[in-house]
C-alpha cells in the first residue's frame, strides 16, 4: 500500500469508542519475526546470583532491608504496612513464587500500603529485578502478580480500593484497616523511590472469579514526592504501568512485550512522563485491545470526602515517548494512543506507529496533541484535541520508510534511535514552550528541554539510555 502523509491541525471525531473494563481478553495473534532467543538477545543479564535465599510474606510491620547477598522470594500476598519502609539494595533479585507453590495458595505480589514506603535504588550496572521464580527457559507471562504502590495523593473517587485484589487475599492482621485503599489530599505525597528497576513476568490472575490480573506496576494515588526513574516492565500478562489518580511524575520508562496496555491512566491522574518506550514483541499473542496508551476519566465524578477533588480530570502530560506496534497491519488490534471517557491529555514531541489505528482523541478542556508523528495502518488519527499543531500523520504499509528509526521492529536487536536520514521534523522538531505540570496543590514539574528530537531516543550517533545493564529485552533466558 502506498504511504500517505500530511500535517494535521484538528480532525473531526469519526466514531465513538466503546468503554470496557480493565479485564482483558486474550487472543490477538501476532506474526513471527526475526526470532532467535538463544544467541541474539539484546542486553542479556549476566549477573551471577547468590545461593543464599530469603523470603517475605504476609504483613511487614517494621522497616526491612532486602540485601543483595540473597535471592529473595515473595511467598503469596505480601504487604508493607503503613509507616514501614522496605529498602532493597542495588543488585538484588526478588522472585515471585507461582501460585501453586505459595504457602497460602494465593498468588504472590508486593503491596506498599498507603503511608508505607519503598526505597529501591538500583544502579545502571546493578539494577533491582522483580522476576519469576521459575528457571531460565520456563518463565512465562503471568508467573506472579506484580508490584502495587499506594499513596495519599488525590483521585476523583470516593474511598477507592485498588482493583484486582479480592478481600479473601488480605491478611487477617489487616482486616478492617483499609488494606488496599489509596488516595488523599497530598499532591506531594512520597511513597518512596523506584530507580533502575525491572519487573518481569507479572500479571497472574489474582481473582479467579472475575479473571482479573495485576499490572506490572500499579500506582494508586501516588504523589509527586515519589521518584519513578528508569523502570522496565516486560512480558506481563496485563498492563505494564497503570496510574489510578495521583500526581506522580516519571521518566525513562520501558514497556516491552506486555499483553495489554503499556500506559493506563484513570481516576484523575495528573502527572508527567518524559522519555518512555513502549513496544510489542510480535512473537506473542496479546489481549483483544492491546493499546499503547489508554486514558479514562469518569463520566460523572463522585464527590470524595470533603468534595475537594470531585471534578479532578485525568490529564497525563507526556513528552518524548515512542510507541511501536507491528511491522505489518493486524499484529495487534489496539490503538496506539486512546483517550476517552472525558480524559484530557497533553502529548508532545512523540512518535507513535505500527498500530492499526494510531490515535483516537477527544476534544476536552486543555487537551493537546502536538509536534508528533502518528501512523496507523488503517487510520492515523480519529477525533481531535482542543489544540493540535505540527502533527504529521501517516497511513499504509512500511511506516518506518518515512519515520526512519534504526531497527524498531526487531525482536532480537531492537534499536529505537533515529537515523541520520530521518525527517528534520523528527530530528529537530521538539517544542517545549509552555509544557509543564501544575497540580491543583501547586506542585510544578519542569521538563528536560534540551532534546531537539521527537520520541524517546535521540540520533543513532548518540548513546541510548536503556544500555549499561539495567534493562534487558530477553528475560526468558537470562541465567537467574
Amino acid at each position: 500500500m502506498k504511504m500517505q502523509f500530511k500535517s494535521i491541525g484538528v480532525l473531526v471525531l469519526a466514531a465513538a469508542v466503546s468503554f470496557t473494563s480493565c479485564k482483558k481478553q486474550d487472543g490477538v495473534n501476532a506474526p513471527k519475526g526475526d526470532f532467535d532467543r538463544s544467541s541474539k538477545a539484546l542486553f542479556p543479564d549476566t549477573h551471577t546470583l547468590p545461593t543464599a535465599t530469603g523470603t517475605i510474606s504476609g504483613v511487614i510491620t517494621s522497616n526491612i532491608t532486602l540485601t543483595n547477598d540473597k535471592v529473595w522470594f515473595i511467598d503469596g500476598p505480601t504487604f508493607v504496612d503503613s509507616l514501614a519502609t522496605i529498602t532493597i539494595q542495588p543488585g538484588t533479585y526478588i522472585k515471585g513464587k507461582a501460585t501453586s507453590t505459595t504457602t497460602s495458595g494465593f498468588p504472590s505480589y508486593l503491596v506498599i500500603r498507603r503511608g508505607a514506603k519503598i526505597d529501591a535504588q538500583g544502579t545502571t550496572a546493578n539494577p533491582i529485578v522483580f522476576t519469576s521464580a521459575k528457571a531460565s527457559g520456563q518463565r512465562a507471562k503471568g508467573d506472579w502478580g506484580g508490584v502495587v504502590l499506594l499513596g495519599q495523593a488525590p483521585t476523583n473517587q470516593a474511598k477507592p480500593q485498588i482493583e484486582g485484589i479480592p478481600a479473601t487475599q488480605i491478611p487477617a492482621a489487616l482486616a478492617g484497616k483499609d488494606a488496599i485503599g489509596y488516595g488523599g489530599a497530598t499532591e506531594t505525597d512520597n511513597s518512596g523511590i523506584l530507580k533502575n528497576v525491572r519487573i518481569e513476568f507479572a500479571g497472574v490472575i489474582v481473582d479467579a472469579d472475575l479473571g482479573n490480573e495485576l499490572n506490572g506496576l500499579t500506582l494508586g494515588g501516588v504523589g509527586a514526592g515519589t521518584t519513578l526513574d528508569h523502570i522496565q516492565v516486560s512480558y506481563g500478562a496485563d498492563d505494564a504501568f497503570e496510574f489510578f489518580g495521583g500526581s506522580v511524575n516519571a521518566k525513562y520508562l520501558i514497556s516491552y512485550g506486555n499483553d495489554d496496555d503499556d500506559l493506563d491512566f484513570d481516576q484523575g491522574f495528573q502527572g508527567s512522563i518524559q522519555f518512555a518506550l513502549a513496544a510489542k514483541d510480535l512473537n506473542f499473542t496479546y489481549s483483544s485491545s492491546p493499546n499503547g496508551i489508554e486514558s479514562n476519566n469518569i463520566s460523572s465524578p463522585i464527590v470524595t470526602t470533603g468534595g475537594a477533588f470531585a471534578s479532578r480530570v485525568t490529564q497525563p502530560v507526556l513528552s518524548n515517548i515512542t510507541f511501536v506496534g507491528g511491522a505489518t497491519a493486524g499484529p495487534t488490534s489496539g490503538i496506539g494512543h486512546l483517550f476517552r471517557v472525558n480524559s484530557s491529555y497533553i502529548v508532545r514531541n512523540s512518535i507513535n506507529f505500527g498500530f492499526n489505528n494510531g490515535a483516537t482523541l477527544i476534544s476536552t478542556t486543555g487537551s493537546e496533541y502536538s509536534n508528533s508523528y502518528v501512523h496507523g495502518y488503517t487510520a492515523a488519527v480519529s477525533g481531535s484535541a482542543a489544540t493540535s499543531t505540527a502533527v504529521t500523520t501517516l497511513t499504509g504499509a512500511n511506516p518506518n520508510t518515512t519515520i526512519k528509526l534504526v531497527l524498531p521492529f526487531s525482536t532480537t536487536a531492537p534499536d529505537w534511535r533515529i537515523q541520520a536520514s530521518a525527517p528534520a521534523a523528527i530530528r529537530t522538531g521538539a517544542v517545549f514552550t509552555g509544557l509543564a505540570v501544575t497540580h491543583p496543590g501547586g506542585t510544578f514539574t519542569a521538563f528536560d528541554t534540551t532534546p531537539a528530537y521527537l520520541g524517546a531516543f535521540g540520533l543513532q550517533s548518540a548513546g541510548r539510555w536503556d544500555s549499561g545493564g539495567w534493562a534487558s529485552y530477553e528475560p526468558f533466558t537470562n541465567a537467574y
